[in-house]
């Protein structure tokens, strides 16, 4: 028997679900449509800001705990440990660079040491590896998990996973000020590197006895360059001492309460060919330190799987991340962006758009960057940066019922084309 074919494509020039909408609409959508928003509401309303760790975050995990056993479904908890932000091992490689500059009269030696080891523990940082995050106090977190059988052997597996917690904010997320923290960080990243590259021919130059006078204007040249870093450094701190949770609602109420819409979806008809796992993450704002132990507990029963990660999906359109990351973008799988462009050509109503993530480091990242096969679907407006990202006002007026519908929807077609053998594309004869 044949694997069943995507459908023909619609009219392009049909209208799409819904236009961007405004705070009337929100609440009109939000009367009709309790189920899919009862559980983000919940999560933001009845519980609040969760933490990486917090108590809030551990009420969170026994609501959907109770939510999955309430569909006949078992629930597996994964508990860990793990720091309650990533302020403090982002904090410390800038510690290090402006300590290490400001001592060189002193020692040249322990001056570049120190400058040597910031620069590259901020690269460390980049690439979503925490050199200092067990210099933090430690909490309890917990990741909570079902898995879909299917009715046949298993060809494939599919995993779909969202975190709990919400982020820390502080001052730059500010919606007036945040139009500027990419360029913010593109910049700190550029000083970075010229007193990387500075303190290099400095330190060479007092090894082979370089004139005082010039060493010295050559440092004075590496204060100025410092003033970003130490701006970044203090930012940090503000944030590691005065920084609170937000309420979470689009970041990522939002994800959890797709999740557990599909998970009410799969309770009732299983996959055929496809192994389903639901994996509701803690700790994702502490360098997705859920996510890692997730995949380092289920290696072997996770090898080769494809991962489909929900972050952010509240507010406008899906978004489909084609590439992610700061500084070196790696590639969403391309057998999995490849069956969304045909999904999103087909259903023209999903609207679906592809974009690269520059701006943070998501769990999809995480993935990418140690070589699994993920990819992160967020929803946008026509907005570069989400509405009150990070932000204390993302709570639920943030959440717009008729996007986690349509992202339901979509990443349920997703999952359906993969267990019908449609993931990767047949050559023509």
């Amino acid at each position: 028997m044949k694997d069943a074919q995507v459908e023909e494509p619609v009219d392009k020039d049909e209208p799409l679900v819904f236009k961007m909408s405004t705070k009337d609409d929100d609440s009109k959508a939000k009367r009709k449509d309790k189920g899919i928003t009862g559980p983000a509401r919940h999560l933001v309303k009845d519980i609040g800001p969760r933490a990486p760790g917090s108590p809030g975050e551990n009420r969170a995990s026994r609501f959907i705990e109770r939510e999955l056993k309430s569909l006949d479904l078992d629930a597996d908890i994964q508990r860990f440990h793990t720091p309650a932000t990533t302020a403090w091992s982002e904090f410390f490689p800038h510690l290090f660079l402006t300590v290490g500059v400001l001592l060189f009269p002193l020692s040249n030696h322990l001056s570049y040491a120190l400058v040597c080891v910031g620069f590259i523990t901020f690269l460390f940082e980049e690439f979503g590896r925490s050199p200092f995050a067990w210099l933090q106090r430690y909490r309890r977190s917990e990741n909570v998990i079902t898995r879909f059988n299917p009715y046949k052997e298993p060809e494939r597996t599919v995993v779909i996973l969202a975190h709990i917690d919400s982020p820390r904010s502080s001052f730059y997320y500010h919606p007036g000020v945040v139009r500027l923290y990419r360029t913010a960080f593109l910049v700190d990243f550029l000083f970075q590197s010229l007193l990387f590259m500075l303190f290099t021919l400095l330190y060479g130059g007092s090894l082979l006895s370089m004139g005082e006078e010039r060493l010295d204007v050559l440092w004075k040249l590496g204060l100025l360059f410092l003033i970003p870093p130490a701006v970044a450094l203090l930012a940090l701190l503000y944030k590691g001492i005065f920084g609170k949770a937000t309420s979470g609602g689009n970041d990522n109420a939002s994800g959890v309460a797709v999740l557990l819409q599909l998970a009410k979806v799969y309770s009732r008809r299983k996959p055929h060919n496809t192994e389903l796992w639901l994996a509701y993450t803690g700790a994702g704002d502490a360098g997705a330190m859920g996510l890692k132990r997730l995949t380092s507990k289920y290696r072997r029963d996770l090898r080769g799987a494809y991962f489909i990660v929900l972050d952010q999906v509240g507010r406008g359109f899906p978004v489909c991340y084609r590439r992610e990351g700061r500084l070196i973008p790696f590639r969403g799988n391309r057998h999995l962006l490849s069956l969304s462009r045909r999904i999103s050509d087909i259903h023209a109503h999903y609207g679906v758009v592809f974009k690269r993530n520059s701006l943070y480091i998501s769990e999809g990242y995480q993935l990418l960057s140690r070589g699994k096969r993920a990819l992160t679907i967020s929803s946008r407006e026509k907005s570069r940066y989400p509405r009150y990202w990070r932000w204390q006002k993302d709570d639920y007026s943030n959440i717009d019922p008729r996007t986690l519908r349509l992202t339901a929807d979509f990443v349920q077609a997703v999952v359906d084309n993969i267990d019908r053998g449609n993931l990767k594309k047949k050559k023509k004869k």
